[in-house]
Formats: structure tokens, sequence, C-alpha cells
């Protein structure tokens, strides 16, 4: 058997090579090239149907290999399976190849994904082990039919430089097979094992610089087939396994799909609250995917690809622990994935993050409407102090598996939601600015849901005394969800304006352009803090093109460390190296009172380097001495 296997594996290696070869010649005859263009990183023609190599060789291979006996017909693969995933692939291939040649609107291509594995499953209907038993089948049907359109997408966006798109499939294809071999699914690991050469014999004329391309045939054909089989190579009885499902398949891809989706929403809403017209949609493309950003900041196309294809690995990696270990590592994978998901946010998100940013600066800036985001605000609030309580009962009762307390026990739900809605009217929480909140009135906001949890178990403890300790329990547990659920969206307003702030000025290549460019503040004090603060709540075009490379400060114990998210860099000594490696332009003296000798200092150093010396200072200027014309009191000024 073993023999057999690697024998259908070479020979899809070696079909997919020169099906690949023939498709180079056949191509331009096809109609089948992608010509340079705007969004393209080529600047020749370059056939692009490696797709329907991988197609024909996998097809033929893996029928050829049922048919001869090399792969098994199992409860997993077998005719109907195959014809099954024919008929479903033959939709993507014919709709690829036409869009590939003419184009298609985005919204036939979705007709299309959501066509393809309705083919699929009324030809191969399946559960997928998500639901219980006794559920309709056709939620089954649903759940498959999202998470395949998912995944087509995720791989069709992602397709966007040599040897990006295949590699990352031959990663899920081979963490998959190798988990379907280790289950002891054999036929279906040898079919993924096909798939994967398949693909191989492909990148080897696809790698930079690439003389032939997927195509949106060959990018969908990959996306499809994944979620075809991702779910019996877990193995349905795994529901955590289910649960890291789509990381372990396609995180890499997953996560461009993500940021593109919240990239275009922010753009959106800016539109939106400017006035303009909205134009562009999700479907739409723009040059920010992963890809893209590496590609920005300097890396070649083959390495970009690899660096892509290692954050696959290590997400594969991090999915299957708990799949092949048990629930004993779970606590491992997910704190991997907690600081991985961090590094990416800090990263690789600067671009959502800073119009995410500006968009909360917009909307607070608006025309004041606070009435109805009083009144949106309390409705909130009093769903989070009722969700609360019924998380708190539903981990108190196990479940409701307890069901002779889980009644009783519900009333401390209504309890602690009406003492919450009173508790917050009485501190008039929703009469308070949040957009310019404080860390005292966070604190306030913490205090008045204690009185309403406090207040809850000493009501319900004197009416229920034998359930004196489960009401203390559910009183901590109510406080703790109900101070972080109506605390998260007063803090999200400021972080939002933080991580924007961050972003704008720490986002490699940004502000390259403009009156000011990149800067240095000399004096992290308070009033270097107080700058920091200013550009937090002022437009991001503020100070046109201004970007800050960090802080300087003479004091030495304070080199290398942080003020807010920017570095100390040093004193004045580093200036010279910021000049040559960082094309500092500027520098912004934040301090009260500088002395005579270091103004002297400073403008000597702006001579030599050409740079400018900008004064930053807040003051109170009677009105009566003020110019004609309206000045900020708190100003930068050269």
């Amino acid at each position: 058997m073993l023999h057999e296997s690697i024998l259908v594996i070479i020979a899809a290696l070696l079909m997919s090579l020169g099906l690949n070869r023939l498709m180079i010649r056949w191509a331009p005859a096809l109609g089948l090239m992608d010509e340079p263009g705007e969004r393209r990183i080529h600047y020749t023609p370059v056939p692009r149907a490696g797709g329907i190599a991988i197609w024909l060789s996998f097809m033929l291979v893996v029928g050829l290999g049922v048919a001869a006996g090399w792969i098994p017909i199992t409860l997993l693969v077998h005719w109907d399976w195959y014809l099954a995933f024919a008929a479903g692939s033959t939709v993507l291939i014919v709709a690829g190849v036409v869009d590939d040649r003419r184009g298609l609107s985005p919204l036939v291509k979705l007709a299309a994904h959501v066509l393809a594995p309705t083919v699929y499953f009324v030809l191969y209907p399946f559960e997928t082990g998500v639901f219980p038993e006794g559920w309709h089948h056709g939620w089954d049907f649903v759940l498959f039919t999202i998470w395949a359109v998912v995944l087509i997408n995720a791989f069709n966006l992602i397709d966007g430089l040599d040897g990006l798109c295949g590699g990352l499939a031959v990663v899920s294809a081979l963490a998959l097979g190798g988990l379907s071999w280790i289950n002891g699914l054999t036929s279906q690991a040898v079919v993924l094992f096909v798939m994967g050469a398949a693909v191989l014999g492909f990148l080897r004329y696809n790698f930079n610089p690439a003389r032939i391309f997927l195509g949106d045939a060959g990018s969908m054909l990959l996306g499809f087939f994944l979620a075809t089989v991702a779910t019996e190579a877990v193995g349905r009885r795994a529901v955590m396994g289910v649960l890291l499902l789509p990381v372990a398949v396609a995180g890499v891809p997953l996560f461009d799909v993500l940021l593109a989706v919240w990239r275009r929403s922010a753009r959106r809403l800016i539109r939106q609250l400017r006035g303009d017209p909205v134009l562009g949609g999700l479907f739409d493309a723009d040059s920010d995917h992963l890809h893209h950003r590496f590609l920005a900041s300097g890396g070649s196309q083959r390495k970009v690809a690899m660096v892509l294809q290692g954050m696959a690995i290590l997400f594969s990696t991090l999915a299957f622990l708990p799949m092949l270990f048990g629930d004993r590592v779970l606590g491992l994978s997910l704190v991997g994935f907690l600081i991985v998901g961090l590094v990416a946010l800090r990263h690789l998100a600067r671009v959502e993050i800073e119009h995410t940013g500006s968009a909360v600066h917009m909307a607070i800036k608006l025309p004041t409407r606070w009435r109805r985001m009083a009144v949106a605000m309390f409705v909130y609030d009093q769903l989070v102090f009722l969700a609360a309580g019924v998380l708190a009962l539903i981990l108190e009762t196990n479940f409701l598996t307890r069901t002779k307390d889980w009644l009783e026990l519900a009333k401390f739900v209504m309890v602690f939601a009406m003492l919450g809605m009173l508790a917050t009217l009485a501190a008039k929480v929703h009469m308070r600015l949040w957009a310019r909140a404080t860390m005292r009135d966070l604190l306030s906001l913490q205090f008045w849901v204690m009185v309403a949890a406090l207040g809850t178990f000493t009501l319900f403890s004197l009416i229920h005394t034998s359930l004196e300790w489960s009401s203390l329990r559910m009183a901590m547990m109510s406080y703790v969800f109900a101070a972080a659920g109506v605390c998260l969206p007063r803090v999200l307003l400021d972080l939002f304006r933080e991580f924007g702030l961050e972003a704008r000025h720490g986002r490699p290549n940004a502000h390259s352009e403009g009156d000011h460019g990149s800067v240095v503040v000399y004096g992290a004090g308070d009033l270097g803090t107080l700058l920091l603060d200013h550009l937090k709540s002022s437009p991001h075009d503020f100070y046109p093109g201004m970007k800050i490379l960090g802080f300087l400060d003479e004091s030495g114990s304070l080199h290398g460390r942080r003020l807010r998210s920017f570095r100390i860099l040093g004193g004045l000594s580093v200036i010279p190296e910021l000049v040559e490696k960082r094309g500092l332009r500027g520098i912004v003296l934040a301090i009260n009172h500088p002395r005579p000798e270091l103004v002297e200092q400073l403008e000597a150093i702006a001579q030599r380097h050409q740079l400018r010396i900008y004064r930053w200072q807040v003051g109170i200027t009677p009105l009566a001495d003020a110019p004609v014309e309206a000045q900020p009191m708190a100003r930068a000024a050269e």
C-alpha cells in the first residue's frame, strides 16, 4: 500500500510538471494571459493557466488511482465523493477561466462560490460534526457553504505574489495529510498529498520570476479543495479541532481577509462621516494586502513568500497541537495564538488601526448627538448587566445541569439587571463625556457596578439563605463580566485614537511627503506627553506629513525606554545617525524654559544637518493681548 501511494504522488507531480509546461505554451491561444497593470507587480504578460493544470493532474491521478485500487475506496474516499468534487470544482474552474479571460462581476463570482459547495453537498451530503444529534441536516449545509465560500475568497485574495498562494496551499495540504495519516485516514492522506504534489509541480514554474500564474480558477480551486477535505482530516469527534480548523487550514489567507474587511469598512465609514460619495465595496480590490505591505517594506517576492509560508507553518503547528495531544496542550496553543495575534496586530494591521482611529476621531468631532448616544449606551449597559448575570448563572449551575438551583438563581439575574440600571442612573454614568474620559471616570463606573453586584448579593442572600454561597459566587462573576462589558466601548474610543497615533507615526514609509517630514521630540517630560495627547485628539493631517521617530532626552536613565509607544532614542549625539539612516528633517523642542546654551546647540546642529527647529508650547494668552486672527493656544511654532 505504501509503495502504491508513493507512486500515485510521484505521478501527480510529474503530470503537473508536464501540464504546466504545456499551459505556458497554450495560454496565449486560450486568451489566458495576465497583462501588466496598476495593481500588478510584473512587467510582462504571464500565462494564468496553472490552476487548470493542477485540476487536470489531480482529477486524472486520483481517478486512475481509485480505479486501479492504488487509492483504496473507503467511507471517506469513494466514487460519490470523487464525482461530487469533480462537479463542484468544475463550476469554479469554468467561472475562473471566464473571469481570467473577460472578467466577472463580484456578484457573479460570489454566485459561483456558493454554487460550487451547493453542488458538492447535494451530491455528497455529510454531517460537519459541529451540531448536536437531531439537528436538521440543513444546518450542516449552511455551515459548510459559508466555510467553503470563506476559504475560496481567502485563497483568491492572497494570490498576488509569485509562489505565495500555491506555497500556502502546499503547507495546508501537507499538514492536513500528515494529520490524516496519524488518524489512520490513509486514503484521505494520499488524496491530500496528491494535491500537494500537483501544486508543487506548478510551483516549479511559479517561483519568482514566475513563468505561469494560478489564475482565479486555480486560487479558487485550492480554497474549495481544502474546505471539502479539512473537516474529515481533523476528525469530527474533536470539537476543539473543529474550532481551530480555520486557523490550521488557512490562517494567513483568513487573516488577510479579516484585515481587508476591516480596512475597507473603515474607509467607507470615513467617507460617510466626511459626506463624500461612498465608492467601492468590501469586494473591491486594493493594494494593502499582506504581501503588498511586505513588498513595500523592501522585501523581495521570494523572501515575502517564504515569510508568509513560515507564518502558515506556525499557525498550523499551534492549531494541530491540541488535535494531536488533546486538551493538555490547549493552553500552550492559546498562549501562542495570543502572542502571534498581538504581534500581528501591532506590526501588520497598522493601516487598519490608522483608518479606525481616524474614523473614531471624526465621529467624536461630529455635531453633538449626545441624547441619542446616551439612550444607546443606557440600553447597551442594561443588556450587558443581563448578559453578565446569565453567564454567571450558566457557570454556577454547570451549564444549567443543576436543575434544582437554576430556577431560583435566575431571580438573581433579574435583580442584578434592575440594580445595575438604578446604579448607573444614580451615578449619571450616561451623562459623562466618555470621549474625554479619565481614569477617574472609569473607576467611578467600576464602583457603581460593584455596588449593583454587592447589593444583589445582599438582597438575594437574605431571601434565600440556602443559596448564600452560590449567590456570592454569582455576584463576583457578574461583577467581573459586567465591569468588563460596560467599560469596553468607553475604553475603545480612546484606545483606537491611541493606536491610530502609533500607527500613523510607526508605519514604514508613512508621511514621506508633507511640510514637516520625519521629526524627533526633544524632551520626554510633561510637555512631550502633552504633545502626544494633542496629536491623538487632532486630525491626522493637522501637521501635514509629520512623522515622529521618537524622543530625545539628555537623561541617560531614560535612553531605551518608551514614552507611550515612542522610544527614547538617546541624546543629541544620535541626530547624525537619524539624519543618515531615517531621513530626519526636524526637531520639536518640548521644554518649558530651555537653557540658552541648549538653544544655541540645537541651532548649530540644525544648521549643520539642514534641519528645522520647532517649539511646542502650551499657554494662556489674555484676550486683550491676543492677535486679531484666531490662534490656537496649544501650537507648534517654527
